[in-house]
């Protein structure tokens, strides 16, 4: 049996020096209190009290454990009292996982916002385009693309996102615009190596059937603002999310092909372990991309 529920009503008992003042301080009748006292020395082996007509004396055990049992429930007030400000304004840790295309293009504006208005919170973000296990590695949220498999998990709708295929206006003067997909074969596709099938694009056709198109380039790397750049240069063409080409695409310096085979939008999430308590600092962050990028 756990004690620690029967250390506070004795230790309660013990300062309030009768059966009757604990049972108020702890709003539970006076025979639970007798009980669980019972219950206590009988789980101990000792006798912890003396009853008598007219007060309560402590036995050297009692005395003892008395001790004890009062800074058990000090250091639980304690440990209470510690995390009620993690509840109450966001502060902390807040571990966070995103895909490289974000971190070259939307994410580092909206960290440096959301520190500037929580600047008691503490930012570790870690990049990688591989799909995190969330609690195995203490991670607090996920930034990703794609439909939630995990039912275990929270996911929140932070925006939709096209992919589609982008080249700069040289590189099409130069090489042609390609109206279907099966032309992409005779062009420099450069390869985000951390894609699932990095050397396969996927497109529809118009009966929505995926056109699987095996492609070939150049430059090959896990670094999607190395291929980013490379694109705007000219030097070939990638595929990518809409999000993170936004400003190029508003400087006109790159132009996307192919709209009509591109595959219906999907969602960039905010994913986090379901829990009855969210932490403050998650909620505030995920409420404050939905607020920074709902437009």
């Amino acid at each position: 049996m756990s004690i620690l529920p029967y250390i506070e009503t004795f230790a309660a008992v013990v300062e309030k020096g009768s059966f009757t003042a604990a049972a108020e301080t702890l709003d539970i009748s006076k025979p639970v209190v007798s009980k669980q006292v019972s219950q206590l020395e009988q789980h101990l082996g000792v006798q912890l009290l003396q009853r008598t007509t007219r007060r309560l004396h402590l036995t050297e055990a009692g005395e003892i454990f008395a001790r004890y049992s009062q800074q058990i429930v000090t250091e639980a007030q304690k440990a209470e009292q510690s995390v009620l400000p993690l509840q109450s304004e966001p502060q902390g840790t807040l571990r966070i996982t995103a895909p490289e295309s974000l971190a070259a293009s939307m994410l580092p504006d909206a960290l440096l916002g959301f520190q500037q208005r929580f600047p008691k919170v503490e930012l570790d973000v870690r990049i990688s385009g591989r799909f995190v296990d969330l609690v195995e590695e203490g991670i607090d949220v996920a930034l990703r693309v794609g439909k939630l498999d995990d039912s275990s998990m929270i996911a929140r709708r932070l925006l939709y996102c096209h992919f589609q295929v982008y080249g700069s206006p040289e590189y099409w003067n130069r090489h042609g615009i390609p109206n279907h997909p099966d032309e992409l074969r005779n062009h420099n596709c450069l390869i985000y190596s951390q894609s699932p099938k990095p050397d396969t694009w996927i497109f529809k056709d118009s009966n929505g059937e995926d056109i699987s198109i095996k492609v070939t380039g150049n430059l090959r790397s896990d670094a999607g603002r190395l291929l980013l750049d490379a694109v705007i240069d000219g030097q070939g063409i990638m595929i990518a999310p809409s999000y993170m080409v936004t400003n190029a695409i508003e400087k006109r310096l790159l132009e996307s092909v192919l709209e009509d085979y591109s595959h219906a939008p999907v969602g960039l999430y905010a994913i986090y372990p379901q829990s009855k308590h969210v932490s403050t600092k998650v909620r505030a962050f995920v409420d404050y991309l939905i607020e920074t990028w709902r437009d």
